[in-house]
């Protein structure tokens, strides 16, 4: 009996390492399958994206967008967010020629400190794409191919508007970030729209603001120097978002007028919930298609066509509805 007994957990013993070897190679085979599926999917080469702030709402969507179509193509592709600081995107994208990348994509956090490593990616014959932001003229002839938006009619557009709903007349602040192009065109399209009308002054444009906090607290200093301002402009969506508090803290939301050029749906949060009155609302989806499309290009002939100049849109109150249906908020 103690004979069959010990047969018995012998037989048990060999089973239960059997089944373990199984196990291990069952998972073994998973890892293998999925690192096989990844080199299948990878195979026609590896591509980076580097942005400036992948948190913002519509630049993370346009990249989510050109990295989808270009997996679809065959392609690897690794996103990196820079967080606007243009030494760390320097460094991701000579991280991205060290893994011998078939095409980088940038949206630049510097317009001109990010020359130096648009000028490492062609020493490394990779072709490059900035997107969404604007160069400076000693950047500009670098990139393979570049694809934009108009900023500077996008904040004239909305310069037009704010005007139109001052009565043509009254005091106006203006905060802008002009180490980014995209901003300074921005400001200086609406800057440019407001002097066409006597009756309007800009009290100050100041520059060097991109956060929330900041334009926060720059509203708030405006609103203890002047005694009367009727707009106040901030060149991105978390300008006008901290512009927008600091009127809601001071009690004053329903006295100045709100306005940006940027468009993401933080943006129409803020107008519907009523702390912003103007925006002008750029393509993203539309630009991350273009792009996704010179992507292909360059990877199959070398080149692609020039830049299309996406065109803003003015959103107010009376069409909202149609710009969160744009964005998927409906």
């Amino acid at each position: 009996m103690k004979k069959r007994s010990k047969c018995i957990s012998i037989i048990c013993c060999v089973a239960l390492l059997i089944a373990c070897f199984a196990g291990c190679k069952s998972e073994k085979s998973n890892v293998d399958a999925k690192t096989e599926k990844t080199e299948t999917k990878g195979s026609k080469g590896f591509i980076g994206i580097t942005t400036s702030m992948y948190t913002n709402e519509a630049i993370g969507r346009m990249c989510d967008i050109i990295a989808e179509n270009m997996e679809a193509e065959g392609y690897t592709v690794q996103i990196s967010d820079a967080n606007f600081d243009q030494a760390l995107q320097t460094s991701q994208i000579e991280d991205f020629i060290s893994q011998d990348a078939s095409l980088i994509v940038i949206e630049a956090c510097d317009s001109v400190g990010v020359k130096s490593a648009y000028e490492k990616c062609r020493d490394a014959g990779i072709p490059t794409i900035s997107v969404s932001q604007v160069l400076d003229e000693t950047v500009a002839d670098l990139p393979t191919g570049v694809f934009t938006l108009d900023n500077y009619k996008g904040g004239w557009i909305v310069g037009e508007e704010v005007a139109k709903q001052m009565n043509y007349e009254g005091s106006v602040c203006v905060i802008t970030y002009d180490v980014a192009y995209v901003c300074r065109e921005r400001s200086n399209g609406f800057k440019d729209a407001l002097a066409q009308y006597e009756g309007i002054k800009v009290l100050e444009s100041f520059d060097g603001i991109c956060t929330e906090d900041e334009a926060m607290k720059k509203t708030e200093d405006w609103l203890q120097q002047f005694s009367q301002i009727d707009a106040i402009y901030g060149s991105n969506t978390n300008a006008a978002t901290g512009i927008a508090a600091a009127l809601r803290t001071a009690g004053l939301e329903e006295s100045i007028l709100v306005c940006d050029v940027d468009g993401q749906p933080a943006d129409l949060r803020n107008m519907e919930n009523g702390a912003v009155d103007v925006i002008a609302v750029g393509p993203i989806l539309e630009l991350a298609e273009e792009t996704s499309e010179a992507a292909k290009q360059i990877l199959e002939t070398g080149k692609c066509k020039e830049d299309p100049k996406l065109q803003f849109s003015l959103c107010t109150k009376e069409n909202l509805d149609k710009w969160k249906e744009y964005w998927g908020m409906n």
